[in-house]
């Protein structure tokens, strides 16, 4: 309801304005009829408010799209007056009269005085489908194949049984560059199976995974034009008067119980699509919106199939099938199935698969034992049941936090020592999961998951698939670079630094490798290893000044405010915009005498575009100093570059506020102290331990206090999320 209207103070008309060009919660509501003269006002307006006014202004009035609606100093009939004029926003006369009256008494009556949680409100039970990360890791781990790149921390390398493919257009244009060859049915096109190259700064690359053996193959332009690859000296005759490129690809040599390495792992799983993300929920791994459709039912039953012929069944149960094959098919079988299910299987369970790996010789047999067990549901999905407690709860068993624990600092599935603890009812216990958890964030694995977690939140995952165009020259090595760069820093203030959130926005250092210090401009890095670095002229600070930020919030030729403001707004400071209403116009047309913060003055100087845009562009200006790649510059179109800004309502919309700033690092300083910031990053934390949104304020605000008095340190943020109620406790 009431969205970005500030809190009834006298800036109303302005920021109603913005709230009119949104249409933040209008079709959540529906006409609400008179109701019985002896109706209940407050219990009315407690739920026409939570159908038409929540998703704005939080269960508790708290704010979000919408600024806070507590302690307002407002007469309940002018509340009311107000309401029934200009509420819902864009559909007023979906709320008259009663409806309006008795929403004015519910917010006036409810939301008095500082919030007070007593609990988290428990998430509601269900199941949660592995992510595709998730499934990659849990594999290897169950089958002990090697995830290589998959799951490395490091700078990213080619995994074993992958080619790179590097075309260098030397100023040509071209519409598409793919390979054809005998690995692929030399597919002329790309819909008939060809392996299309992505162009940057005039280059074109691929990095695929590639079956052992020799192979011959060509590059084709446009869909036409055949030519053997430039890069690669390794040559046959065609046939017809020319040459084929040679590709011979070694096998990969055996990982732990599996035949393969990671490209096995890469080519058994390389089918599964993207994990879907509602709109506005960063993470890969929301349960709710994660469903099985028929593609990725087919490609979950060709993962399985192709996964089990990796194993050797006898070295993965550890026994000998000649000695006793019955023995040892029972043995596979419970003790894989206790892993891959991470519970022990029923009598039931134990029946079927035996008779599955009772057909044919053992090797065969347990292979389809294994290939069944991966296509089960009881592998694929992660239990969040519980059992039913006294008060209508139902808690976590100790199997089930063991996985909650594990996918949430692993992101893979429990090691022994977990489920042992599951085994002897431990976990049963808050002491004995901070104890877990703490065990588990000491160890390496622990830093992939914090990269993944950075790699999300702050979009860095995007940056490999960016095009710009040739003036902005944006090559493979950079791109993999910018990526690894807020992996490594976000890590690193995690486990190694002051491990505090102001860190994240204030630090005055990176890591950078050669290549990406050249492209920042910064001399005296050398080689491809990533190290750290101390920015020093005090240009940039933070996750600001990484280009993975700053080229995934620009567009193809040019930068934008709009986008790095938003970028702050909802990722930094976790406040929200609805979509912008059909007239609001797009880019500025590029005026070849202005720079970009003049040709954006006019969202500013119009008050309709300006009710929005005075939280968004002023923010935006901060990042000017540096162009759509992350490079530096001091000037556009022959003058100075002016990336003065004002962090207004730092805190939240309708607080008020002003927070000029001078540079990117005056920028990051605000952020690094401010409370909304230092939320935010509990909030998102907690998303992507949770896997959804949180429905209430009182959902994160506990973890958030535990943050807070462990003097906001990271690692500590992490042990609160799992020692919170909900963390173990359903609805």
């Amino acid at each position: 309801m009431l969205a970005r209207v500030g809190a009834l103070r006298p800036a109303l008309p302005l920021l109603f304005a913005a709230a009119v060009a949104s249409s933040l919660a209008a079709s959540a509501c529906g006409r609400s009829d008179d109701a019985a003269p002896a109706r209940d006002k407050l219990k009315s307006g407690e739920a026409l408010y939570a159908q038409m006014c929540k998703s704005c202004h939080g269960a508790r009035g708290e704010g979000g799209r919408g600024p806070t609606l507590r302690d307002l100093a407002r007469p309940e009939p002018a509340l009311a007056g107000f309401i029934d004029a200009e509420m819902p926003l864009g559909e007023p006369d979906r709320c008259r009269g009663t409806c309006a009256e008795d929403i004015a008494a519910y917010i006036l009556a409810a939301f008095r005085g500082p919030i007070v949680c007593e609990a988290p409100p428990p998430l509601a039970r269900g199941l949660r489908l592995l992510t595709r990360r998730e499934y990659r890791a849990t594999v290897a781990d169950l089958l002990g194949i090697d995830p290589g790149a998959t799951g490395s921390t490091g700078p990213a390398k080619p995994a074993c049984g992958t080619h790179t493919f590097d075309f260098d257009a030397k100023g040509r244009t071209l519409r598409s560059v793919h390979v054809a060859g005998s690995f692929n049915g030399w597919a002329g096109t790309v819909a008939a199976g060809g392996w299309p190259l992505t162009q940057s700064a005039g280059k074109w690359t691929l990095t695929r995974a590639v079956p052992t053996g020799k192979h011959t193959y060509k590059l084709v332009l446009d869909e036409g034009e055949w030519i053997a690859d430039p890069a690669n000296a390794a040559t046959e005759p065609d046939g017809f008067g020319g040459s084929n490129s040679v590709l011979d690809v070694a096998p990969c040599p055996p990982a732990g119980g599996a035949t393969g390495g990671s490209t096995a792992l890469l080519d058994a799983t390389g089918g599964l699509p993207s994990d879907t993300r509602p709109e506005g929920f960063l993470f890969d791994d929301h349960g709710p919106g994660r469903v099985v459709t028929a593609v990725l039912a087919g490609e979950q039953l060709r993962a399985a199939r192709a996964l089990a012929e990796l194993v050797d069944p006898a070295k993965l149960a550890g026994c000998d099938p000649v000695a006793d094959r019955a023995a040892c098919t029972g043995k596979l079988v419970r003790d894989l199935g206790l892993r891959a299910f991470r519970r022990p299987l029923s009598d039931a369970e134990i029946a079927r698969y035996v008779a599955i790996g009772a057909q044919g010789d053992f090797a065969a047999g347990g292979r389809n034992a294994i290939a069944a067990m991966l296509a089960s549901p009881s592998f694929l999905y992660r239990s969040e049941v519980g059992e039913r407690q006294p008060d209508g709860t139902f808690r976590l068993t100790p199997w089930e936090t063991a996985s909650a624990l594990s996918y949430f600092l692993w992101g893979s599935m429990p090691d022994a020592e977990l489920f042992d603890a599951a085994r002897s009812g431990e976990l049963a216990a808050p002491a004995t999961i901070e104890k877990q958890a703490r065990r588990l964030l000491a160890h390496p694995r622990a830093r992939a998951q914090i990269a993944a977690w950075a790699d999300q939140w702050l979009g860095g995952e995007n940056v490999g698939e960016l095009v710009k165009s040739e003036a902005f020259p944006f090559d493979p090595a950079v791109r993999a670079a910018m990526r690894e760069e807020t992996r490594a820093f976000v890590t690193h203030v995690v486990f190694d630094g002051s491990h505090r959130v102001d860190e994240l926005f204030n630090a005055p250092y990176t890591f950078l490798n050669e290549a990406l210090a050249k492209h920042y401009g910064i001399d005296g890095v050398r080689g491809p290893e990533m190290r750290k670095v101390a920015y020093t002229d005090g240009s940039r600070a933070g996750v600001l000044g990484h280009g993975s930020l700053l080229a995934t919030t620009g567009h193809s030729d040019q930068t934008s405010p709009i986008r790095r403001g938003l970028f702050v707004r909802r990722r930094l400071l976790c406040q929200e915009f609805a979509p912008p209403p059909p007239n609001a116009g797009g880019v500025p047309k590029v005026d070849p005498t202005a720079t970009t913060r003049e040709r954006f003055a006019q969202h500013t100087s119009n008050p309709f575009c300006k009710s929005c845009h005075q939280y968004i562009d002023g923010v935006g200006f901060g990042f000017e100093r540096f162009d759509t790649v992350g490079r530096p510059r001091d000037g556009e179109v022959g003058k100075p570059i002016d990336a003065r800004g004002d962090m207004n309502d730092v805190e939240g919309f309708g607080t008020k506020t002003s927070a000029p700033f001078e540079s990117l690092a005056d920028l990051g300083k605000i952020l690094g102290a401010s409370g909304a910031g230092r939320a935010c990053v509990v909030k998102q934390t907690w998303r992507f331990a949770r896997g959804v949104t949180e429905d209430d304020i009182c959902s994160v605000m506990p973890v958030e206090k535990a943050f807070v008095d462990k003097g906001g340190d990271l690692r500590e943020l992490l042990v609160a999320i799992t020692q919170a109620p909900d963390f173990t406790v359903r609805k």
